[in-house]
């Protein structure tokens, strides 16, 4: 183009040639004003097409969502708020969602019962150290530890000095009791020709020597023997001392001994039936009335004693039942009733001693057991009582459901009475036949909770 020379534009050119040029950045602010629009209307889910079906099904399930809430109704009080109180299921399907177990009451007896703790003692009449009733020295033990012995039976044998004179006196006395007493009778045959005061003398004897007999019988009874002075008589010395040395003594150490047993020997017996549960003293060590040769217990009675707080023992008689499970003993309930009931007060538990006797036969139960028990005190023949789950409460203020219909149910005020383990009495607010709410009462409350709450 040469110099100087002006060309003049063309003004549709020039309209042309903006549009040609804004089209890129119109099309980006149209896209991105379309998103907008997209994302608001639905609320950013992209949906696509095809995806009718989704949008449907989760507008149902919003409306079923609405439609499973619980309803609250009437009797709404504001010092009892949930006195007369009915909540309502949507439908059953909801209703079966929830899982609800329900109870109809039915009357019954009732056993008003006190539990406590306790622990199990051998019987003190059925435990004992058995001790010589004489000093001396153990000469031969007859039953070892764990061995069961029957009421009389020989334990050990003693060798005591002081059993060997009382025997010695005793034979004394009996063959100078026969003497005094022959020598008497010729006195008396002779009246005629003796004087009356050497008569008198010879019964006066005779009387002296009869005490010293019953002195001596009655050493040999201290001691353990039994004995009958009749059993002697018309015997020979010889025999006499013979059947002294063996009284008490087992029938087979006679045998083993052969008529050559010590005076000496005192049998240790069982005072009753029962088990050596301790030997204490050996073959050879000294023994007397202070020190026990062994220990023997009878463990098929014993004894169980409760410890009970005092206001619970007001309650408890003798001759009440009662029930202990011991620890680590399965499928065993003990049974029986109470014997006696403390007067005092133990001044270091501040509990009632109770105490009962029953029988253990097979000996599954043993001593020093502890577990837990119950006292019956009471009994009602006809009571409503539910099951603890059944009873909720609100302010502290106990209450039940009770079921009004298949969707319907009504929170009802109880007054409650006495406490039989998990289960408890309902002495006002209840009527046999009405059902109750047993199983996911606790999600009823929280239901209930939650209406009043939005009220």
């Amino acid at each position: 183009m040469e110099p100087g020379i002006v060309v003049k534009k063309n003004k549709v050119l020039e309209v042309i040639y903006f549009l040609t040029e804004s089209i890129p950045t119109l099309l980006v602010s149209a896209g991105l004003l379309g998103i907008g629009y997209w994302g608001a209307t639905t609320e950013w889910t992209f949906k696509f097409p095809g995806s009718a079906e989704s949008e449907n099904k989760s507008q149902e399930e919003s409306k079923e969502a609405d439609a499973s809430l619980w309803k609250v109704e009437g009797g709404v009080d504001k010092t009892n708020p949930y006195e007369k109180a009915t909540l309502t299921a949507p439908s059953k399907e909801v209703l079966d969602l929830s899982e609800l177990g329900f109870l109809t009451i039915e009357s019954q007896a009732l056993i008003q019962t006190i539990s406590g703790t306790g622990y199990i003692e051998f019987d003190s009449l059925r435990k004992g150290s058995i001790s010589s009733k004489a000093p001396g020295v153990v000469s031969r033990i007859l039953k070892k530890q764990g061995d069961k012995v029957l009421k009389g039976e020989t334990i050990a044998l003693i060798d005591s000095p002081d059993v060997g004179k009382a025997k010695t006196d005793f034979m004394q006395s009996l063959v100078l009791k026969d003497n005094r007493k022959k020598s008497m009778e010729r006195g008396q045959l002779a009246a005629a020709v003796i004087p009356e005061r050497q008569i008198r003398e010879l019964e006066m004897v005779f009387r002296e020597i009869e005490i010293k007999l019953l002195a001596d019988l009655q050493t040999l009874i201290n001691f353990g023997f039994t004995i009958e002075t009749m059993d002697y008589k018309n015997l020979s010395d010889a025999d006499i001392f013979k059947k002294i040395c063996e009284i008490g003594i087992p029938e087979s150490i006679i045998k083993e001994h052969k008529g050559s047993l010590s005076a000496n020997l005192l049998p240790l017996k069982a005072p009753f039936d029962g088990q050596i549960i301790a030997v204490i003293k050996g073959l050879g060590e000294n023994v007397g009335p202070a020190d026990a040769q062994c220990i023997l217990a009878d463990a098929s009675k014993l004894v169980l004693i409760f410890n009970l707080p005092l206001e619970a023992v007001q309650l408890v008689k003798v001759g009440q039942d009662f029930r202990f499970k011991a620890e680590l003993v399965e499928d065993q309930i003990i049974t029986g009733k109470i014997d006696w009931v403390s007067p005092e007060l133990d001044d270091k538990t501040h509990t009632v001693k109770v105490r009962a006797s029953f029988a253990n036969p097979d000996g599954k139960v043993r001593p020093n057991t502890f577990g837990k028990g119950d006292i019956q005190v009471g009994k009602q023949a006809k009571a409503i009582i539910v099951p603890d789950s059944c009873i909720q409460y609100m302010s502290n203020k106990p209450f039940v459901f009770v079921r009004l219909d298949d969707l319907s149910f009504q929170a009802k005020a109880v007054e409650l009475g006495i406490r039989n383990g998990d289960k408890m009495q309902i002495t006002k607010g209840l009527l046999a036949g009405e059902t109750v709410v047993f199983t996911g009462s606790n999600m009823l409350r929280a239901e209930l909770l939650s209406k009043l709450e939005v009220q």
